[in-house]
């Protein structure tokens, strides 16, 4: 219990049921609270990992057991996180069916807004260099920064003391691994650390050759060549003053269609170059612990650009669509983040300002006196929350945004949007080891730049009169922690409106610019839907540990629903699939380092009648079930942090599915009746094998 307080800054929710946890253990020192965003897990996977139901906690040792090199191997054990699209460039996270656009994602603090494309995904990470991971699904953190309706997820990289053994000041890793279904990997990195000083300098390479499905096939498309680079730099200037340098940096190419998400045939290839550069400078000021309310800070400076250069390798094809083209798309957010917080016997206090500005242009794109083909963004905005414990048993929480958006289109239109966004709930802990918890928010998130690959299509507009989106959230948790046995369940509720549709047709001719002499477009709008967005939705899991066994059984489902139909696939928006369980189990040996684990996936197929927002129509959608099983063996025969031998078995059974949330139309404005599933099927069997050794 005494790791509670470390979760304040990470979601309301961990704050509330820290505060009042906290209430029944030993105080500990002042300068030992430290409002630090990740939850602290134990040495070994297990069953606590999963101890509330409205955040999802990820550490690296859990990713480097699965060997992870995709999004879709990061979230392998939430059942309410869904990962569309096969390939790394394609994969979209969609958490309680929501596009992962809609919550707040950050990477050291910095900000990763952006729709680069909407044929491809918008978190670029290499997922080893992550140290964790936490997701706060309905109510974000007021920290977080504007945008965030439905939620936030914080990542943070690795610094060089999660490599170094006890006593270590200086080392080496390298490793190399191999993949049947096809592909091979390597790192190489080096670290040190003195008293006040560490840094760490971390490079990874990973090819994917391509890869089959589970019917033997060979999925055109699936090719990925990435290099990544990570530095990390902590300089503590004083007892209580600490700077951080960082930098992480992906280089991601394949040939592929045009659509990367998309499996299609006689089509026009192209070479796809990402790339994705975030650098933060923070500073921390640790409170003082002669004085216990005296003001803990924390602030940092950040630049993150995603590119995207799309080049046609012909020029002739058989089935290319209107928008294929040349793209040269530099999506880039710059900002400011500070957080003051105080704490006082029964309450806590936290405030803050940021600052962010986007900018988005396709440099590759026609241009004329209507259509200049960049964009840009400026979001000024300022929080305070503040965490009353007025007992052991109770805990109230309140927080709110308050958001300025400056939005200059691509029209030449200015767009001035503002709100509040307040949250607050109330958590009852009738014993040490069960917490209910009731929350609410109103949050809002004014105009700013959208899918980039729209700047260059002048048959799509801007509405002249954007307003912001809101959405409320209503949630009930609860969540046991045992010694043996833990259980969570959530049921939650979301109500969007004014939701801000990219791909909307052009009904209304009458709202929004056009070509003087010319007729009024036909094409697309990017408008405000005029009906709400709802979302029902539960999850819920139960797990245990013992000595060396653990293993957790979860449950999830969402309904998003427009005018009483569930959605069609959308874009920045969501997606729908049946009901997801996942069982996971693992026994460990101690003595011998060695941990065995098995994970299943199973997915009920959906059927049902489908609301398409882009053409105001309804049709019959149908997506296959199916189940995925992996198998994952770890041994360090030398102990922690010397040889490690990893061998992981994806899709043992080689089953052929394609992802639920994988996109169940190709164009936005393509008729659904008329629609034909061309979604890329995931990888069949990938039986993978990693040695590393660290010196």
């Amino acid at each position: 219990m005494r790791l509670f307080p470390l979760l304040v800054a990470s979601s309301l929710a961990y704050t509330l049921h820290a505060q009042a946890t906290q209430e029944q253990a030993p105080p500990k020192p002042a300068e030992q609270k430290t409002l630090d965003p990740i939850y602290a897990q134990a040495s070994r996977e297990s069953a606590r990992d999963h101890e509330y139901a409205n955040t999802t906690t990820i550490d690296a040792k859990s990713l480097q057991s699965r060997q992870a090199t995709s999004l879709r191997d990061v979230f392998a054990l939430d059942s309410s996180v869904s990962v569309g699209g096969a390939t790394t460039t394609a994969q979209k996270v969609y958490i309680r069916g929501l596009e992962d656009r809609l919550y707040s994602v950050n990477i050291d603090n910095a900000s990763q807004y952006g729709n680069l494309f909407h044929h491809q995904g918008n978190i670029t990470i290499d997922p080893m260099m992550i140290k964790d991971i936490s997701v706060q699904k309905g109510t974000p953190d007021a920290y977080m920064g504007a945008g965030a309706l439905a939620g936030s997820m914080s990542i943070r990289t690795k610094d060089a003391r999660d490599f170094l053994r006890d006593g270590q000041k200086y080392g080496a890793l390298v490793g190399l691994g191999g993949y049947s279904n096809q592909g091979f990997k390597t790192h190489l990195a080096g670290f040190f650390a003195l008293k006040n000083t560490d840094a760490l300098l971390w490079a990874n390479w990973t090819n994917i050759l391509g890869f089959s499905a589970g019917d033997g096939q060979w999925v055109q498309g699936s090719a990925n060549n990435n290099k990544s680079l990570l530095f990390k730099l902590n300089q503590r200037l004083s007892e209580r003053n600490t700077l951080t340098l960082s930098y992480n940096g992906l280089n991601e190419t394949s040939t592929a269609p045009f659509a990367t998400n998309l499996a299609e045939r006689n089509v026009t290839l192209f070479a796809h170059t990402n790339y994705n550069h975030t650098a933060t400078l923070g500073f921390t000021r640790q409170a003082d612990s002669a004085k216990p309310s005296s003001t803990q800070v924390r602030t940092n400076l950040y630049f993150n650009q995603r590119s995207l250069y799309l080049k046609p390798l012909s020029q002739t094809s058989t089935n290319d669509h209107h928008e294929v083209g040349e793209k040269n798309i530099a999506f880039s957010n710059v900002g400011y983040n500070l957080a003051l917080s105080n704490q006082f016997s029964v309450l806590d206090l936290e405030y803050g300002l940021n600052y962010q500005g986007v900018f988005v242009a396709d440099t590759a794109a026609p241009k004329d006196a209507i259509n200049r083909a960049k964009e840009s963004g400026h979001i000024y905005g300022g929080f305070v929350k503040t965490t009353y414990t007025p007992s052991e048993h109770w805990v109230l929480g309140v927080q709110s945004r308050y958001d300025v958006f400056n939005y200059f289109d691509k029209n030449n239109q200015t767009h001035l949007t503002q709100g509040f966004s307040p949250a607050a709930s109330i958590t009852y802990l009738p014993t040490s080891t069960l917490s209910l918890r009731a929350s609410y928010a109103y949050l809002t998130r004014g105009a700013i730049p959208g899918d980039a690959t729209l700047l260059g299509d002048k048959d799509v507009l801007i509405h002249k009169n954007l307003r912001p989106e809101s959405i409320q959230n209503i949630e009930l948790n609860a969540d046991y922690s045992g010694s043996i046995f833990c259980a969570r369940v959530a049921g939650y509720y979301s109500r969007l409106g004014d939701f801000i549709n990219s791909y909307a047709h052009d009904h209304d001719h009458s709202d929004h610019i056009h070509t003087p002499g010319e007729p009024h477009s036909h094409g697309g709008l990017r408008q405000n839907m005029h009906a709400p967005i709802e979302v029902f939705g539960y999850e819920g899991g139960v797990g245990a540990d013992y000595k060396g066994f653990s293993s957790y059984a979860s449950i999830a489902q969402s309904f998003p629903t427009y005018k009483g139909y569930l959605l069609q696939d959308t874009y920045e928006l969501g997606a729908v699939s049946g009901i997801i369980y996942n069982l996971s189990l693992q026994y460990e040996f101690p003595r011998y380092h060695l941990r065995f684990a098995w994970l299943s996936q199973f997915t009920q197929r959906v059927k049902y009648k489908g609301y398409d927002i882009y053409n105001d129509q309804i049709g019959f959608i149908d997506k296959a079930g199916y189940s995925v099983h992996n198998l994952y063996i770890n041994w360090e025969p030398l102990g922690e942090k010397r040889l490690s031998l990893r061998l992981s078995v994806n899709n043992i059974f080689n089953t052929f599915y394609i992802a639920q949330t994988s996109p169940f139309k190709n164009e936005a404005m393509e008729s659904l009746d008329s629609s034909v599933r061309r979604a890329m099927p995931n990888p069949g069997i990938d039986a993978r094998f990693e040695v590393g050794y660290q010196f």
